[in-house]
């Protein structure tokens, strides 16, 4: 958990460092159709990076994953 907090923070906030070392993302540039695409996309994959590892660490990751792959499931 806490290095998925380090990383996904450390991606929203050093978002320029990330855009310098692994250039801009076509796919971003072309979908987000803005200057600037690869900068909101490196910061929403440092917030999903957050998000999954706080669901994993509270257990709700474990409860989605059995809700869609085992439907049939007694409570």
């Amino acid at each position: 958990f806490i290095i998925g907090l380090i990383v996904g923070a450390w991606m929203v906030i050093q978002t320029e460092k990330m855009l310098n070392w692994f250039g801009p993302n076509e796919w971003a540039e072309q979908k987000f159709g803005m200057y600037g695409g690869s900068r909101l996309f490196y910061k929403m994959f440092g917030l999903i990076i957050i998000i999954v590892s706080t669901m994993m660490v509270t257990g709700w990751a474990q409860d989605i994953l059995m809700a869609i792959f085992s439907p049939m499931r007694q409570k």
